[in-house]
């Protein structure tokens, strides 16, 4: 592979080019400059989820049990909401561990190399998201995604349930989109990476459980601004490449190509340690331009200012916990 790097990266590269970073330094290496804030309901509805998987079936044994236990998925949404109630913490908990389950099934089984079989999975998501009721003998994920979905209704108005839909449609479709990849081998190029990553990491779904869940309250022509549009998307390509970074060791041994790394070292030919740098440097300059962009958000007046505050903050949350969680989780070390 070629090693005629820019000179910039070239005189920074922090370590060997050949060298594939331990997840320490690259942690150490990663701007972030926001606090961390996790939900004080977050051990009560860690419990209460892992007894919402039993109930479900949505453990395949024992030991991926222990194993989702050890992960503390409800961590991550501690730091996404962590102002909401109990009981809202407790619905997104019960999602997040639901789209991990379904997330194993795209990553680390032969289903996610079948664009096919993973469509029809999505038909009967489809038709919850409709709100048609899966029978008794339905799959565990179609069960567990009905009672995510007629739980949601006690926190979200119809707007909110609407885009809630809408992120999990572009979350579905994200994963097509990696199993199309890995049934042809295709390594996506930097462009396409950047479009679909944050959807098939769940990102648009996630977000539209911003506000209920908070209880934040934005006017329509505030949530469609550009310019927080705009900051949503940054904060979405962060947690997503942030996360690439800190699994990077653990996919690349799993030859999984869809992370942020491994398109740099595919398209820009470059080896492990000058990606691992470039993508660092990604990172760091969207955090950078986060900060300028959120100072720089117009004003809507005392009352949706206060408001947008409060978003803008959760935004915030979400980048940091995002980057102490995966460093932390089990789920993305390299070892067993």
């Amino acid at each position: 592979m070629a090693t005629d790097y820019p000179h910039v990266l070239r005189k920074a590269l922090p370590w060997l080019d050949h060298e594939i970073p331990s997840r320490a330094r690259l942690l150490g290496r990663i701007h972030c400059p926001f606090p961390l804030h996790i939900n004080p309901h977050a051990e009560a509805a860690e419990r209460a989820s892992l007894g919402w998987l039993s109930r479900f079936g949505l453990f395949s044994g024992e030991a991926h049990r222990a194993a989702v236990s050890r992960a503390h998925l409800t961590t991550l949404v501690a730091g996404f909401y962590p102002s909401a109630s109990l009981e809202a913490l407790s619905l997104a908990s019960d999602y997040v561990c639901w789209a991990f389950a379904l997330d194993d099934i795209g990553d680390e089984s032969e289903v996610g190399e079948r664009p096919a079989r993973l469509l029809a999975l999505f038909e009967c998501f489809e038709r919850v998201l409709s709100g048609e009721c899966p029978l008794a003998a339905s799959q565990p994920l179609v069960r567990g995604l009905h009672d995510v979905w007629v739980r949601l209704a006690a926190f979200a108005n119809d707007a909110q349930l609407r885009e809630f839909v809408a992120g999990n449609r572009a979350y579905f479709g994200g994963m097509l989109w990696e199993a199309n990849n890995r049934a042809h081998c295709w390594v996506p190029d930097e462009t396409a990476y950047a479009a679909f990553r944050p959807a098939a990491g769940a990102v648009p779904s996630f977000f539209a459980l911003i506000e209920p869940l908070e209880r934040i309250v934005l006017a329509p022509h505030v949530r469609e601004n550009e310019e927080l549009q705009a900051l949503a998307k940054l904060a979405g390509e962060i947690i997503c490449f942030t996360n690439d970074l800190l699994s990077y060791e653990k996919e690349r041994a799993h030859r999984d190509f869809h992370n942020l790394v491994i398109v740099y070292e595919q398209h820009r030919k470059l080896l492990p340690g000058a990606a691992a740098l470039q993508a660092i440097i990604t990172i760091n300059s969207a955090t950078r331009e986060f900060v300028r962009r959120a100072s720089a958000l117009p004003s809507f007046g005392a009352e949706q200012d206060a408001e947008l505050l409060r978003y803008v903050g959760v935004l915030r949350a979400v980048i940091r916990v995002t980057l102490s969680w995966t460093y932390d989780s089990t789920r993305y070390r390299a070892e067993p």
